[in-house]
């Protein structure tokens, strides 16, 4: 059995969960690490910061709360945090 990183489970985990997480946080950045939310922000910034925090670089995922497919669409980018 092939073990999934931490960005794949969060995703999966969303696509699971998206009709529930949407009616609790729609429209919201969610910090996610693995199949756990850890919170909801107002901003990506906020949320990447919190994780950085919490996880160090690389070690968490921040997913957009939204309805249907367009949640699944990841862009993957280097994020410079000031």
């Amino acid at each position: 059995m092939v073990k999934q990183n931490i960005h794949e489970s969060a995703l999966n985990y969303f696509i699971e969960h998206q009709e529930e997480l949407c009616e609790k946080y729609n429209g919201k950045e969610l910090l996610m690490c693995g199949e756990r939310v850890v919170g909801a922000f107002d901003t990506l910034h906020d949320a990447a910061e919190e994780g950085r925090r919490l996880f160090g670089s690389g070690n968490f995922s921040v997913q957009k709360c939204i309805p249907g497919e367009e949640a699944y669409t990841v862009y993957i980018q280097p994020l410079v945090l000031a």
